[in-house]
């Protein structure tokens, strides 16, 4: 009996030391990971492409993959000579202007305090609407350091150009390859999930690309057109905070309000309704069309997601959450399915 313990214990001990070293060896690679994370997303948006110019204009397989990694490649440098130089002047201006911009809003804090004491609030609370503007400044400044480092990334840049070639190039092989691990005998249940995959996923992203960039043109454009300064800027803006479903839009308006405390900018009311009308569009016509399947999750499942997908992996995390929340509902419907037949 005490031998049989013993190799209970031992075994269990085992398998604590197996998922403790699984872990400590994935968060080693994370930064691998992370990449070829990024890379099977951009796979995902470019391989419709080559399947395209296969079918349409029955280029071979090889031809098919230059030729579109050639056009996501000439994509990218394109955008980056156009956009980088504009964007690195809006940032240094703000870099600039931050000072009055904290000088402002430290003056309306002072008046919505002062405002609220009419309500006899405690000195604690009035206290912390003080302090959210004392740190403005160095945030936004480490904000702006962000994104010029995330802008210099050329090494990131060079090692997911690569994966992305030789992982389009084999995306058919890799399907295949996770297929054949599989027994036999389950061969069909791994095809239709990774059909599931592919529907919640691939669609997903490639849908999201879409919207996002269509909304994030459209923010800058209405932004420029009514005299705000940083138009480019807070267009990308809320084009990747679009990608956070529910969230992202009011996060991408709070820089815009704040810039629009200033006299020479139109009043924050403006960019409100700039922002208000921009995300109904958004929300009525682009995210049902664009998104199909993954818009039909529930609220709280999306933000749940997007909260555990924050805390596991960052910003990359949030956008991964909402398609896997979606994999993880047709994958148990089909088991549903496969239990009544």
């Amino acid at each position: 009996m005490a031998e049989k313990s013993f190799s209970n214990m031992a075994r269990i001990l085992a398998l604590v030391v197996l998922i403790i070293g699984l872990v400590w060896f994935l968060y080693t690679i994370s930064w691998v990971i992370q990449l070829v994370v990024i890379s099977l997303l951009i796979v995902y948006v470019l391989f419709p492409i080559a399947e395209f110019l296969k079918a349409r204009f029955r280029f071979s397989h090889f031809f098919a993959v230059v030729a579109t990694f050639a056009f996501f490649v000439m994509t990218i440098l394109s955008l980056i000579g156009l956009v980088i130089p504009i964007l690195q002047r809006e940032i240094e201006d703000i870099l600039s202007d931050l000072p009055y911009y904290a000088n402002q809003l430290q003056f309306y804090m002072a008046e919505l305090v002062e405002y609220l004491e009419t309500f006899n609030l405690g000195p604690e609370l009035q206290e912390a609407i003080m302090g959210l503007t004392t740190n403005l400044q160095p945030i936004m400044e480490e904000v702006a350091t962000i994104s010029i480092s995330v802008l210099s990334s050329l090494v990131d840049i060079f090692f997911i150009f690569f994966i992305v070639f030789y992982l389009l190039y084999d995306f058919h092989s890799v399907r295949s390859a996770i297929i054949n691990i599989v027994p036999q005998a389950y061969h069909g249940h791994a095809e239709k999930i990774i059909n599931i995959i592919d529907l919640n996923f691939g669609s997903y992203i490639r849908g999201n690309i879409v919207r996002c960039a269509i909304v994030g043109l459209l923010t800058g454009s209405v932004l420029y057109i009514i005299g705000m300064p940083y138009a480019l800027l807070l267009g990308i803006l809320a084009g990747v905070l679009n990608i956070i479903l529910y969230i992202g839009p009011y996060l991408a308006a709070i820089p815009a309000v704040i810039f629009s405390i200033s006299p020479l900018t139109p009043p924050p009311f403006v960019i409100v309704v700039a922002y208000v009308v921009i995300q109904v569009i958004d929300g009525a016509l682009l995210a049902p069309y664009l998104l199909g399947r993954a818009v039909k999750l529930k609220p709280i499942t999306v933000i749940v997601g997007l909260l555990i997908g924050q805390q596991l992996a960052g910003f990359l995390g949030m956008i991964l959450s909402t398609p896997f929340a979606g994999i993880a509902r047709g994958v148990m419907m089909y088991i549903q399915e496969e239990n009544k037949s």
